[in-house]
């Protein structure tokens, strides 16, 4: 059975205990029953920490991640992080990660965070969001064609997983996936492969994923360290991306 131990991430219970990522052909129900990606009202969620908390315990959850958009400019992090295990001390039954999702800004693995953010992170997930120009400031993706769009997200991706320091690729292929279809399977084998090699999770994100039974078989020919994430926005979307594996059969014994 193959586990990686992301290096930068404590357990809030046993500090010298990294969290395990584990190969998607290994999962256990242990593995699956965790939400790795979760958004506040600090940032573009709308609901607040407690309130997670409480429903993560309702829903039988063993693990969550707050993992809160940032940029270089972020200063309101200390504060997040003291909240939120402030409030996890309150639920020894659950482990609770504090974590950051910061955005590619080239190929070459720049990286939208501050060294004192990633110093606080249990998690650090990288993420493309937009398509930066070069020049400080954004492609317009309207004038791309599916070919143009899909390559550049792809070295974007590659870059972070390459360069960036981060412990998990979130969502992806995701900004195509939303605005277009489903993420050209070349180029996502691909990432999945570098992720392997690199030792770094791809995430199962279901709140991007356009078609998750295509990506599972991809997950289960390359074998990628994987992480579960529902991106969760809203209470109701917490551990929907759980519940959409298990219902698969993901981690069934």
């Amino acid at each position: 059975m193959t586990t990686i131990a992301i290096a930068n991430n404590t357990d809030t219970k046993n500090p010298n205990k990294p969290y395990q990522f584990r190969c998607f052909r290994d999962l256990q129900w242990s593995d699956i029953n965790c939400d790795l990606h979760m958004h506040t009202s600090w940032t573009d969620g709308k609901a607040r920490v407690s309130d997670i908390l409480q429903l993560s315990v309702q829903k039988g959850l063993s693990c969550v991640a707050f993992t809160e958009h940032v940029r270089k400019s972020t200063n309101w992090f200390p504060e997040f992080v003291q909240e939120v295990r402030s409030y996890a001390e309150a639920y020894p039954q659950l482990r609770v990660l504090v974590g950051c999702e910061a955005k590619a800004l080239d190929t070459n693995g720049g990286f939208d965070v501050s060294e004192e953010i990633l110093a606080e992170c249990d998690l650090v997930l990288g993420s493309v969001h937009r398509f930066p120009n070069g020049q400080g400031g954004y492609i317009n993706v309207s004038r791309l064609t599916l070919e143009e769009f899909a390559q550049i997200e792809f070295e974007l991706a590659l870059g972070l997983l390459k360069f960036a320091p981060i412990d998990v690729l979130a969502h992806p292929g995701g900004m195509y996936s939303r605005l277009h279809d489903e993420f050209p399977t070349d180029f996502m084998r691909e990432l999945m492969k570098v992720s392997l090699e690199r030792k770094i999770a791809v995430e199962i994100n279901t709140y991007y994923l356009r078609n998750l039974p295509n990506f599972l078989e991809l997950c289960a020919e390359i074998n990628p360290y994987v992480s579960i994430g529902s991106d969760v926005h809203r209470l109701e979307q917490l551990a929907n991306c759980r519940d959409q594996l298990h219902g698969l059969g993901v981690g069934a014994p």
